[in-house]
């Protein structure tokens, strides 16, 4: 009995979750009592979150790139990975002709529809821009 008690006291006190009671001027004295506490919240890893973010943009960056929204259906699937594509700088710093070339299924469309709000201002028409989009269900939380 006293070996298991004294285990659990191990286990507790470094984690500073026990609080004494009966004779608090003399711990070791018989009938002295512990009790476990669940007090100290802190103790638990923080929960991580999904999370998007552009790799790589390359030959140019784009001037406004707003992320995808992690689909709710992958989150749930715990699905993450990387999506790579391409598409083409058309009239008006529009994207043109997107093509996912490399990913998880349940996130491709929702990078398709986010490129399509991309911009490249300065970008001459025509060209090819090649980008990867990570989606990252544990991400730390910030």
């Amino acid at each position: 009995m006293h070996l298991l008690f004294g285990l659990g006291l191990l286990l507790a006190v470094p984690a500073g979750m026990f609080a004494q009671t009966a004779d608090a001027s003399n711990p070791a004295a018989p009938g002295a009592m512990y009790r476990v506490c669940a007090v100290d919240a802190g103790l638990q890893a923080p929960s991580a979150t999904p999370c998007v973010k552009l790799i790589r943009s390359e030959p140019f960056p784009p001037d406004e790139a707003p992320l995808p929204k992690y689909p709710d259906a992958a989150k749930d699937a715990h699905v993450e990975g990387d999506v790579s594509f391409h598409f083409e700088v058309g009239s008006g710093c529009a994207t043109e002709e997107i093509a996912i070339d490399d990913g998880p299924q349940p996130l491709r469309e929702a990078v398709e529809n986010a490129v399509k709000d991309w911009k490249y201002c300065g970008v001459p028409e025509g060209q090819e821009i090649h980008a990867v989009i990570a989606f990252r269900f544990n991400c730390p939380a910030k």
